[in-house]
């Protein structure tokens, strides 16, 4: 056998090693996400969790760049490139196989090749200075990190937090007209609302917003795209400064096919309390419009959730307020 020969033997053995531990990792991965939506084990398991959402992706880096690594020593940048290929198949899997949509992809996506990228330099670190330990044990130890921190996630008493985010904009109009608008918004084009993230990964467009009764009992009804409906019931209404409300969502007014059950308000995880509208006459005769809106984090994940909650919420306001802006300039 000639030397060339035998050093193409030697690469195609080793991508295929590669091949496969991006493989196991992604089956792994797979296994916990299956595993820790399986109802007999909550609440021991949950998917939102630190458990899930940190330590699963860290152990698919992990597994993926051992079972990569051979006999030899592996380089920091393959260890990178191992993890990161195992997480985008995960994540693809994931997807593929109605695991997840979209939107919690996009969520979870940045935390996770953070987690995975963690696991596999961890674990290239311990197979190139640490080899007198068998793979097979750091395997396993890797693989039992979620399922041992999963029981401390889910026995761990629940807490809720409660998060305010503001959002304003400047419009050259009076208050007195600008509030006129607030209370009826009808047939909103996408075009009206402009570039969201938030739209762009799945979330449902707003398309009317219905101001009924009167006084003490007005109530505004919010429809958005895939059927989606919800009501602001009004607690404080001053022509033209202010119209504040506390947010009803009728059981059945979200369907289960609209939102992902994860980000889904009203659900399991996230909910909005209440919200409004604050009107404040410029100096130059027109308005600094504000919207406001409390919602409530009632994952495990307080600092990750409530990050995404705040940019979410955000950016959904800048499409609301550019509205406002538009057509009271109109």
């Amino acid at each position: 056998m000639s030397h060339s020969m035998s050093i193409t033997m030697t690469l195609t053995k080793e991508k295929l090693r590669i091949l496969v531990a991006i493989l196991v990792g992604t089956a792994y991965g797979l296994t916990l996400r299956i595993g820790f939506e399986w109802s007999k084990l909550h609440p021991f398991l949950e998917i939102i969790s630190t458990a899930f959402l940190v330590i699963c992706p860290l152990s698919v880096g992990a597994i993926a760049v051992l079972w990569s690594a051979g006999r030899e020593q592996i380089s920091v940048e393959k260890q990178v490139s191992v993890s990161v290929a195992a997480m985008s198949f995960f994540l693809l899997a994931m997807f593929v196989m109605l695991l997840e949509g979209v939107i919690c992809i996009v969520l979870v996506a940045p935390v996770f090749y953070v987690a995975a990228i963690a696991g596999g330099l961890a674990a290239g670190f311990m197979h190139n200075r640490l080899r007198a330990m068998p793979s097979t044990l750091s395997v396993s130890a890797f693989a039992l990190l979620p399922l041992l921190m999963a029981p401390i996630d889910g026995l761990s008493p629940p807490q809720v937090t409660e998060q305010s985010v503001t959002s304003s904009i400047e419009i050259a109009a009076p208050p007195e007209q600008v509030f006129n608008k607030l209370a009826d918004v009808r047939n909103i084009r996408p075009d009206e609302l402009g570039f969201s993230l938030v739209h762009l990964i799945g979330l449902p467009r707003p398309i009317e917003a219905q101001m009924s009764g009167s006084g003490s009992d007005r109530v505004r009804t919010s429809r958005w795209e895939n059927d989606v409906w919800f009501q602001e019931v009004i607690t404080d209404w001053q022509e033209p400064s202010h119209m504040r409300w506390k947010f009803f969502i009728p059981k059945g007014a979200i369907p289960q096919d609209a939102l992902d059950r994860h980000v889904e308000v009203g659900g399991e995880y996230f909910d909005l309390i209440d919200g409004g509208y604050e009107l404040v006459r410029t100096a130059s005769g027109g308005t600094q419009l504000s919207l406001t809106t409390r919602f409530a984090n009632k994952s495990q994940l307080k600092l990750y959730g409530n990050l995404w909650g705040k940019i979410v919420l955000a950016d959904f306001h800048q499409s609301i307020l550019g509205l406002m802006k538009t057509r009271a300039e109109q």
